[in-house]
């Protein structure tokens, strides 16, 4: 094994490897590892690189270091539990430091997921990850763990780290070369959103975007410029205003259009919370919704319903996403084919903003 470009340290990526041989029985119980000399020239590392993945596999019970013998392989107790024994699945979310919080329409999906792992007998753990935090304890012993349910932004190491521990997983929200992917067909749902408001006479459209980096970004980006174009409109940069899909993002993005002077009769968000955001500077200023300015969101969040005035957006259903998620995690689990990836397409609400 040749170590990769992940984004783990190379002695985790070490680690991993010899981890999974070990649990393989590439290396039997009672054996000893190759040469310390050896391994380095297999991984192509210095050896003190090498030396911290052997100490985090001796931390675990994997290995016991003899002086003058070398590294025996051992079998931890907890090596023991299979992932059939396993109860509980995970969904994860990405630690970011442009997002203050889960945001709610994520967290909806967890909560229909929490009832269909209770129907099923299962727990639902819910936890946020990040390359600088300590590894979740189920990551680091994935046989305690049934499968995960990744979402969002989640760094790449930790896709991997899934892979190369045989987690069954699922992905909503991103892209993965290995596991199926759940995805919003953001192109189509930012595109209708955009031309509701142009079929209802805004010719000045400022869109607020998600967090730069994110792939829903790219897209929904992408479908307010093709509305544009489509219908006749100009595409201008300086009308995509960047958010992080919070309240408070939309508010100020609007709020510093507003102070610059530039003109705009109607907002299409990348999401609710920054729509909702959006129009709470709108009025701030002055300003009537939807008669100076309509706006529209994507998601259909709880707040979307009960905002006044009610806010017009492209339902993306969260019930739907959460059954297809469990679905497919109970198929990877079983080692049933699934899609590669599927998209959920988007419903237009018409609302009081618009």
């Amino acid at each position: 094994m040749k170590v990769s470009k992940s984004s783990l340290p190379l002695y985790k990526q070490i680690y991993e490897d010899l981890k999974i041989q070990i649990q393989e029985n590439h290396y039997e119980e009672g054996s000893f590892l190759p040469a310390e000399r050896v391994l380095s020239e297999h991984y192509q590392v210095e050896r003190l690189t090498l030396r911290k993945a052997l100490a985090l596999l001796a931390e675990e019970g994997y290995l016991q270091k003899l002086p003058g013998a070398g590294n025996k392989v051992l079998r931890p107790a907890s090596f023991n539990v299979t992932s059939q024994e396993a109860h509980s699945i995970a969904y994860i979310l990405p630690t970011s430091s442009g997002e203050e919080a889960p945001q709610p329409y994520h967290m909806e999906i967890c909560n229909y997921l929490e009832k269909y792992c209770k129907e099923e007998g299962l727990d639902l753990i819910f936890t946020k990850v990040s390359p600088s935090s300590p590894l979740p304890a189920f990551l680091a012993n994935p046989s305690s763990i049934k499968g995960i349910i990744w979402v969002g932004d989640i760094d790449a190491s930790f896709l991997e780290l899934a892979r190369l521990n045989h987690i069954p997983s699922i992905v909503i929200s991103n892209q993965s070369p290995h596991f199926a992917c759940i995805n919003n067909d953001d192109i189509n749902c930012s595109y209708t959103a955009t031309e509701h408001l142009i079929q209802k006479g805004c010719k000045k459209i400022v869109h607020i975007a998600g967090l730069i980096g994110y792939i829903s970004r790219f897209n929904r980006v992408e479908g307010y410029r093709r509305a544009l174009l489509v219908n006749g409109l100009t595409y201008s940069p300086e009308y995509v205003v960047s958010g992080d899909w919070s309240f408070t993002s939309g508010y100020n993005s609007i709020s510093t259009l507003l102070e610059k002077g530039i003109p705009f009769d109607g907002i299409a968000a990348a999401n609710d919370m920054m729509a909702l955001g959006a129009m709470k500077a709108v009025v701030a200023a002055g300003l009537k919704v939807p008669e100076d300015v309509k706006i529209i969101g994507i998601d259909n969040i709880d707040q979307s319903k009960t905002s006044i005035p009610a806010l017009t957006t492209v339902c993306i259903e969260q019930r739907s996403i959460a059954q297809l998620a469990f679905l497919f995690l109970k198929q990877a689990i079983a080692g049933t084919l699934i899609p590669e990836e599927v998209l959920i397409p988007g419903r237009l609400i018409v609302r009081e903003t618009t």
